[in-house]
């Protein structure tokens, strides 16, 4: 499977008011996809999606577990190119509008890089293996 990958439609923008930036999805070609009981095209990518995020959990695990070293390089192969799969379903869907982002506050990823921070002190780990 190959999608060609062209740069993204929408980014970060900066609107009037905005405390952090947004992130303006494109909107969706040729109109709102119909609500019936048969898959349309979002409904199929947005499988696809799930089936390659899916592929990929199970993968890491396996590389992980793989002790044969040929096993390991060859899942860690598979494993690459379905994460790459994964994203180009993503960039897909969303330069179609079909896969909505929102930015978080800066505020909020302080306060989160704060929490974490503070743990540090916690582990057991000499200081050069700190972040």
């Amino acid at each position: 499977m190959h999608f060609q990958q062209q740069g993204m439609a929408g980014g970060y923008q900066n609107y009037p008011g905005a405390q952090a930036p947004t992130i303006k999805n494109p909107q969706p070609s040729a109109g709102q996809q119909p609500k019936t009981p048969a898959l349309n095209d979002r409904d199929r990518l947005n499988d696809m999606l799930l089936t390659e995020k899916y592929l990929t959990d199970g993968l890491n695990v396996f590389a992980r577990e793989a002790s044969h070293q040929s096993l390991h390089r060859d899942v860690m192969q598979i494993l690459n190119q379905t994460h790459h799969a994964a994203r180009e379903l993503f960039n897909l869907m969303f330069e179609k509008g079909w896969y909505t982002l929102q930015a978080e506050q800066p505020s909020h990823i302080a306060q989160q890089q704060q929490k974490f921070t503070g743990y540090e002190s916690q582990f057991a780990a000499p200081p050069h293996f700190r972040l």
